[in-house]
């Protein structure tokens, strides 16, 4: 027993934040195994037990992605007033309620009205989470915690998509049920420990001080959150462009599709750290944003090659092809939650993260139509798009310096002031 008290302290030691930074990696790895359960019964359930079409489905699940558009300045707002940690932990018991509520869900009308709960919310809790990142972390710890955290959760969607497998292979509504409240017993969880975080003094003070929303007049962090927002398609790319490519366009069984994800997960896991090395500034943000374009960009041309070459080099194309997305990815996430971050206006960090992932958010809406038309447009289209990655990746040093002149010309607070607080 003391082997093993002395091998969790010693893990403890290993992990970014200490012991804060031990219980944000459980926290993220308790998410991520829920929310990669649920992904994987969540149309089945739908479909199978609620018998609702896809298109149904769809609609639903597109409503609710408007409804989160429309919250998620409001409670960034909202959390520069009482703290993100508060609003994370109340984001994450109104989600445990509406997926209590999911399994018992029987038309429609159900179905639009849980979907809508949860839109309401749904884009809050990324920049919430990063916001408390940075109010329980020291400076110097939160871009290594954060990619770790990011490693650790590619592993609980694994998991918790192997979970989720269970209630596939079960495929009754009883079974879809149980991993629905697997999920919503992990968000209960997260509230829980979400609570219990001990938030620096120094911060939490400041954090109070005063709140707006002249983010939306910040044109450097605007530029900055745009360019992030085109380099997140690589998610995009992952679920819907290259499964597209690979069946309709080359002569490559579609059962290289899983593998494929596979290297991209792994990869994931075991490089996001390295890639994260030299995000604390705003130059090595813009410098990781640089090189997500560029292997973007070399992914879409790579992707261009496959369907010309036989089939054997072919599938050597398409391996270098998702190296390079996962490239992208890692690049563009560390890049991408480093600079946003930096940019934030002290006191302001709720609003702006909000600010920050409703581009993501609105890349998720417009992404699949733009991909799927590059997919039909085929070698255009690719080469296209290669340009756009490689053009906001080349733009990204140079909005930095903008916004790094920009961080210098803000008022510095008054130490005096900020102890009075």
């Amino acid at each position: 027993m003391s082997g093993l008290w002395q091998r969790v302290r010693g893990w403890r030691g290993s992990v970014p934040g200490g012991s804060v930074g031990l219980r944000l990696a459980v926290m993220a790895m308790i998410d991520a195994v829920g929310t990669g359960a649920f992904l994987a019964v969540s149309v089945p359930f739908i479909t199978r037990s609620v018998h609702l079409s896809e298109g149904k489905l769809g609609s639903g699940l597109s409503l609710s992605a408007v409804v989160a558009l429309g919250t998620a300045i409001p409670i960034g707002v909202l959390a520069d007033r009482i703290g993100p940690k508060k609003v994370l932990v109340g984001v994450s018991l109104w989600r445990c309620a509406c997926f209590v509520v999911y399994p018992f869900v029987q038309n429609l009308w159900q179905f639009l009205t849980v979907v809508c709960l949860l839109g309401l919310v749904d884009k809050a809790a990324s920049p919430m989470e990063q916001a408390l990142v940075g109010q329980v972390t020291a400076a110097d710890d939160r871009v290594r915690v954060v990619a770790t955290l990011r490693s650790l959760r590619n592993v609980g969607f694994t998991v918790g998509a192997l979970l989720g497998g269970v209630g596939l292979l079960i495929d009754t509504r009883a079974g879809y049920a149980a991993i629905l409240l697997v999920n919503a017993a992990s968000f209960a969880v997260l509230a829980s420990l979400a609570a219990r975080l001990p938030v620096l003094s120094a911060p939490a003070r400041s954090l109070r001080r005063r709140f707006s929303v002249k983010v939306l007049r910040d044109g450097s962090f605007l530029s900055f959150t745009g360019i992030n927002a085109v380099l997140t398609m690589h998610m995009t790319l992952l679920s819907i462009g290259i499964p597209l490519w690979i069946v309709g366009h080359t002569d490559v069984s579609s059962a290289l599709i899983s593998p494929l994800v596979a290297v991209n997960t792994v990869l994931a896991v075991a490089l996001q750290v390295w890639a994260s090395r030299g995000t604390d500034t705003l130059a090595g943000s813009a410098r990781a944003l640089v090189w997500a374009g560029l292997s973007l960009a070399v992914c879409c041309l790579l992707l261009v090659a496959a369907p010309k070459l036989p089939v054997v080099l072919a599938v050597g194309v398409l391996l270098l092809a998702m190296v390079a997305l996962t490239g992208g990815e890692l690049f563009q996430s560390a890049g991408g939650w480093g600079g946003s971050y930096l940019l934030a206006v002290p006191g302001e960090e709720g609003v702006y993260l909000s600010v920050f992932w409703l581009g993501v958010a609105v890349q998720q809406i417009a992404a699949p139509v733009l991909v799927s038309l590059v997919v039909t447009t085929g070698t255009t289209g690719w080469v296209v798009l290669a340009a756009l990655f490689a053009a906001c990746g080349l733009a990204a040093p140079l909005v930095g310096r903008w916004a790094q002149a920009q961080v210098d010309a803000r008022p510095q607070p008054d130490p005096a002031l900020a102890e009075a607080t």
